[in-house]
């Protein structure tokens, strides 16, 4: 690798047509352009066939075809940490070399471990293009090379890592520094002992041809480390320094891993075989034990610690002091794990916490509004149980003195209109028919004398504080259902002016919408020709559960299009590119699940 520029110059923007837009990895013979592309698999996705892509472009969409889950898979994994020994998941090769006091872990397994390697590639299989297994080592190469490359164009995956790492690599947050950073003085410089420490963990195969390459490569661009024995091995450390004169960066190799980071950390790390590692945390083994198969990404975080040091750096705010709080009785989750797993028909991204002694919930029920949603719905927002849920929260505000009076005089609200017993399941609903999108929200109430009552007292409630505004209501028959329909004209000082909004009942639901379409398609609605029979929507429920204490459903190929032309002033790009893979994206979900674990669940689906 030639020398570097600091900062690194961006590469230039890869020309579309070549079969290797990013360069040709190392050791990789060209490829030859192919005018027609052809799926893995047997046939393809009902509904969807083979596309004639222009010649000398298969490697550029290859690229394009497997960045879109590489996007999924990474950024969803990494935004999760930020935000955020197994029994289940497979073992970290890394975690045994993390200090046991680990406060944030993220374990990336570019590798592909046990059954993901084919699990992605069935995945692929449903997108054009992929006629070979081989292109898919290869393809999935190059988006490592491209990853990578960003930091500097000759800086490559294949050419730099591959040979002497194994594919695992580990994030480890060992220290979370003081908390928040408090203007109007940001750069004060933190006490001892309260900087942020971590470091990276990366698995090796070949310690000598890794220790080779970080000493040339260190060399090349003008960085020194002085050697010091430390733990049984050379601890390197740099000679730069930070504004409160403390040495910035170290790193040490192991026969089993290479660490990078801060001084503090790196030292953490060679003292986690004596002294304990995450490994060996109940912690962390408990929230491994949580998942189940290989990943791709896993990730750990522990929660009291984080919480404990951001409200430390709130003790900086003026007016506030977290010294008389008692973390600790808060009774909140020990630790939030998640993985990010290919499945043959879809990717999963998963967020675990353990459930509270004291958490009480309603548990899990399959949706029983989907049957009566029409086929036209693209998109689903449901809350299970609504009532229940909204009186435990005023019951539990009750018991805290601070907030018992706010509490008794909603709950006194409330009961002036009926109370909220009668609401359970609610949706809010997204529908296209055409290019026309619509929608509305359906309740689900205890039986149907209670919809047709409740639905009489929100048209009378409407009616009686709406006459200073000019609305109006009319009452129209629609297939034996009565369908109230409430105009807000334009001199109503109203954002909504000139608008007719519709409330129903239905059997035992409460359906309102705006204008009428939405409310008539729900009572038109049969078992066979609503959202609950569409393959799309079964599909991606199945894989995210279909029992569940909440939902969200949305058809993204119902709407990729739409998107394309809204943010692009040409749609010929999105077209030639993109669409071909977009058009083999089905639907995403997600799902909070109950049980020993709460999870919350976010699927992606390929048809």
């Amino acid at each position: 690798m030639d020398q570097q520029q600091y900062p690194p110059q961006a590469p230039q923007a890869p020309e579309p047509q070549p079969p290797y837009p990013y360069g040709v990895p190392q050791g990789m013979p060209p490829v030859v352009a192919q005018g027609r592309l052809e799926p893995i698999g047997e046939s393809w996705a009902t509904g969807v066939g083979p596309v004639r892509l222009g010649a000398g472009s298969s490697r550029f969409r290859w690229a394009v075809a497997l960045g879109m889950v590489m996007v999924v898979a990474l950024v969803t994994a990494g935004g999760a940490y930020v935000l955020s020994g197994a029994g289940g998941a497979a073992k970290s090769l890394t975690a045994a070399s993390a200090p046991k006091s680990t406060v944030m872990f993220m374990d990336l397994r570019i590798d592909l471990p046990g059954d993901q390697h084919q699990k992605l590639a069935d995945f692929m299989s449903h997108f054009p293009g992929f006629a070979d297994r081989a292109q898919f080592d290869s393809a999935y190469d190059e988006i490592l090379n491209k990853i990578t490359g960003s930091i500097s164009p000759d800086f490559t995956y294949t050419s730099a890592f591959k040979s002497w790492a194994t594919g695992e690599l580990s994030i480890a947050i060992t220290n979370l520094g003081s908390g928040l950073t408090v203007a109007p003085e940001p750069t004060v410089p933190l006490p001892e002992g309260t900087s942020e420490s971590g470091d990276l963990i990366v698995s090796l195969k070949d310690r000598a041809a890794g220790e080779a390459w970080v000493g040339t490569e260190a060399s090349k661009v003008g960085l020194t480390f002085t050697a010091q024995d430390y733990a049984g091995t050379k601890l390197y450390v740099s000679n730069t320094t930070d504004s409160s004169g403390r040495l910035t960066a170290a790193y040490a190799f192991t026969d089993k891993v290479l660490l990078l980071g801060t001084v503090d950390a790196v030292k953490a790390s060679l003292d986690a075989p004596a002294n304990g590692s995450l490994a060996d945390n109940p912690n962390y083994q408990a929230a491994m034990s949580s998942l189940s198969g290989d990943s791709i990404a896993s990730y750990y975080v522990d929660i009291p610690t984080v919480i404990k040091s951001e409200m430390a750096g709130l003790s900086g705010v003026v007016g506030f002091s977290a010294s008389g709080l008692n973390i600790d009785s808060l009774n909140m989750p020990a630790w939030m794990t998640g993985s990010v797993r290919a499945e043959s028909d879809h990717m999963t991204v998963e967020w675990k916490v353990p459930k509270g002694k004291d958490a009480a919930t309603d548990g899990n029920h399959e949706s029983v509004v989907a049957s009566e949603l029409p086929a036209s719905t693209i998109g689903v927002f449901e809350l299970h149980s609504v009532g229940q849920t909204v009186n435990k929260g005023l019951t539990a505000m009750e018991a805290v003195p601070a907030e018992a009076s706010p509490a008794a005089e909603i709950k006194d609200a409330l009961d002036k209109v009926g109370g909220l017993d009668w609401v359970g399941d609610a949706d809010f609903v997204l529908t296209k028919t055409g290019s026309d999108y619509g929608g509305g929200v359906v309740v689900v109430t205890t039986d149907s004398a209670t919809a047709t009552a409740k639905k009489a007292m929100i048209t009378n409630l409407v009616a009686l504080g709406g006459g200073s505004l000019g609305l109006t209501s009319t009452d129209e028959t629609y297939k034996g259902t009565t369908i109230t329909k409430v105009h807000i004209p334009d001199d109503a000082g109203m954002s909504l002016g000139n608008q007719d909004f519709t409330i129903a009942a239905k059997g035992n639901l409460i359906v309102t919408g705006y204008g009428d379409a939405f409310v008539k398609s729900v009572i038109d609605t049969t078992s066979d020709t609503s959202l609950a029979a569409q393959s799309t929507y079964k599909s991606v429920m199945a894989a995210a559960g279909t029992s569940n204490m909440g939902y969200g459903y949305f058809d993204i190929s119902a709407v990729a299009d739409d998107i394309a032309k809204t943010f692009s002033g040409s749609t010929s790009g999105y077209d030639l590119n993109y669409k071909p893979y977009v058009d083999h994206i089905g639907g995403a979900a997600f799902t909070v699940v109950d049980g020993s674990t709460v999870t919350l669940r976010f699927i992606i689906t390929a048809k």
